[in-house]
């Protein structure tokens, strides 16, 4: 304990006396991935379209994308400008560490030539080894530092839901997880090794970092933990402090209260800027103290002079009113009750099987808008409420669905979560749907044996039941569900994207269902100037479905619609700006 308050006061020290190179450092870090990084990434990626003469890359066509040679060319230059990025940024912090502690003197020209020397290891195999240690660091730094370019890396939710929605799935994701884990925690040290060490490599420090693990390892962590919970704790206490002003004054004085909501944003989010790179520095030190054992160094024995910007405060309160301005613009549009449907997936799955009637049913009473459902045509042309290909998943047994008759499988028992269901036809689940006054999102699950009157027997069943104007139909055949709208121009039919990347022109459908990983503002504001509906899936995490209702998407496909509903009635106009103020703390940061 006294080695770690030692270790601790020292890195506070540190950072306090050479506030200005650590302000120096950050402002050219932000700017340079602000105004660089990101539009770069931009441009480039239009340029590959541009090249390659795609619109936008999906699931069915990123293979062939990656396999153009510019497109390869560009994009190991995109992961090559990465690393370097983080490597600097790291670089820069991990050898002012070393230096502050053993009391050097540095200067930022020596720093930059002694990272510019190892160049020379990113154009050989050994970068092997830095993407490694990067890619499994990444949910670590996206979760404790997500200011840097790694914010919203992360393995798509319905990747990791489908894996984990079997046992043997379960454990094969706990057991690789683990041990990613394992690795990454013991490669910890890798980068500071290897940008504090002149001659090292980047396999020498790789090995380094696991030899070391073996002894210092446990105190590490221990210390690093500290420091994130003293940073949240400020977090909480700086926001909880700052907002009391604003929570009195929505209820005693409302007049005041958009202004004052903005200021209140703009101030928190130049704290969470300044205490996210506080989080930055503290990691620093503390991983250079504890890897070259310098917490008994004694503090640095000359006088530093810190440098005095008189244009800090000025620039300071410039960042402050423009994000005061454009904050309260924001604020004052978002004042609105949101449209956005609640669509059930699969029915509602919790208490019930998938793709069931009595799904159907509690979803409908839970007040789900649309329901969700699969469908597959059978081997009689009929049309099957089932997900999979298979019976195995759901059934326990062998069979493909593809090759039975309708009545064959509707006298199977599936089982989800110890309950039991038989499996139905699309004319059970649109009669009852019809009983209950609600509407269904029908996707059409394509298996390859599909009979040629496919679409027409779809059409004349809906077209039967009177539902052609008020259902929907999507799959993620895009040429398919095409056809389909040329077929029934009155039908409300739509595509679904796992992946999408790029601006989406010239689909002749009415709207896109797309994973919520790759939704960004720049598609919504796209779509929405097409007049075409989004609908973004599987959200099933407050916060996912928070952010995009408030974002008034078209609809968010759940497996929590009573969450969801909840989450919509309260964002109303009587909702208090205090809370749409955490709500985007809680997007961005």
């Amino acid at each position: 304990m006294q080695k770690a308050r030692q270790i601790m006061r020292q890195a506070i020290y540190n950072i306090y006396t050479y506030r200005t190179d650590y302000i120096r450092v950050f402002i050219m870090i932000r700017v340079f991935q602000f105004l660089l990084v990101i539009p770069v990434s931009t441009v480039v990626l239009k340029l590959m379209l541009n090249v390659t003469g795609y619109t936008h890359i999906t699931e069915q066509n990123i293979q062939s994308f990656l396999m153009h040679p510019f497109v390869l060319a560009m994009m190991l230059l995109f992961v090559l400008v990465v690393l370097l990025f983080i490597y600097y940024e790291m670089g820069f912090l991990f050898i002012m560490a070393f230096n502050q502690q053993r009391g050097i003197r540095y200067r930022f020209l020596t720093m930059w030539q002694q990272l510019n020397r190892k160049l020379v290891y990113f154009f050989s195999l050994q970068i092997i080894y830095l993407i490694v240690y990067i890619a499994l660091l990444l949910p670590l730094a996206s979760f404790l530092l997500p200011l840097t370019l790694t914010q919203g890396i992360t393995l798509p939710h319905f990747i990791t839901n489908e894996i984990m929605s079997t046992s043997l799935g379960r454990v094969l994701y706990a057991a690789i997880a683990s041990i990613l884990v394992i690795v990454g925690i013991r490669s910890i040290l890798t980068l500071p090794i290897f940008t504090i060490q002149p001659k090292i490599s980047i396999r020498q420090s790789f090995l380094q970092s696991w030899r070391f693990s073996r002894r210092g390892l446990v105190e590490l962590l221990v210390l690093l933990t500290m420091v994130l919970t003293v940073h949240l704790f400020l977090l909480l206490a700086i926001t909880v402090v700052s907002t009391l002003p604003l929570f009195f004054l929505e209820r005693n004085m409302p007049s005041a209260a958009l202004v004052t909501a903005g200021l209140t944003l703009a101030f928190l989010e130049m704290v969470f800027v300044v205490l996210f790179s506080l989080l930055q520095a503290m990691f620093s030190q503390v991983m250079v103290a504890i890897t070259y054992n310098t917490r008994n160094v004694a503090m640095p024995r000359y006088s530093y002079k810190s440098k005095r910007y008189n244009a800090l405060p000025l620039l300071l309160c410039i960042i402050f009113s423009i994000l005061s301005i454009m904050n309260i613009y924001s604020l004052e549009k978002s004042v609105y009750a949101p449209d956005t449907k609640i669509i059930a997936h699969r029915g509602y799955t919790a208490g019930n099987v998938e793709n069931t009637i009595s799904g159907l049913v509690s979803a409908a009473n839970a007040g789900a808008d649309i329901i969700e459902l699969d469908i597959q045509q059978t081997v009689d042309g009929e049309f099957v409420v089932f997900h999979d290909r298979t019976l195995r998943r759901l059934a326990g047994k062998n069979g493909v669905v593809a090759n039975m008759t309708l009545s064959d499988l509707k006298t199977i028992t599936i089982y989800e979560n110890g309950l039991t269901d038989k499996i139905s036809s699309l004319d059970d689940f649109i009669e009852i749907a019809k009983a209950l006054d609600v509407t269904l999102l029908i996707e059409l699950k394509v298996h390859g044996k599909e009979r040629e009157d496919l679409l027409p027997r779809l059409v004349e069943k809906l077209r039967a039941y009177k539902v052609l104007d008020t259902y929907y139909v999507q799959s993620s055949d895009s040429q398919l569900m095409t056809q389909l709208k040329i077929l029934t121009p009155n039908l409300r039919v739509g595509i679904v994207y796992a992946l999408n990347i790029g601006p989406i022109d010239d689909l002749n459908v009415d709207f896109i269902a797309l994973e919520e990983s790759w939704v960004n503002e720049d598609l919504i504001t796209e779509l929405k100037a097409q007049h075409m509906d989004l609908f973004v899936w599987t959200l099933n995490k407050d916060r996912s479905l928070q952010e995009f209702i408030e974002k008034n998407v078209s609809g968010v496909i759940t497996d929590h619609p009573d969450v969801a509903l909840e989450i919509r009635s309260k964002q109303n106009e009587q909702q208090y700006f205090l809370q749409r103020i955490l709500n985007r703390l809680s997007f961005v940061f």
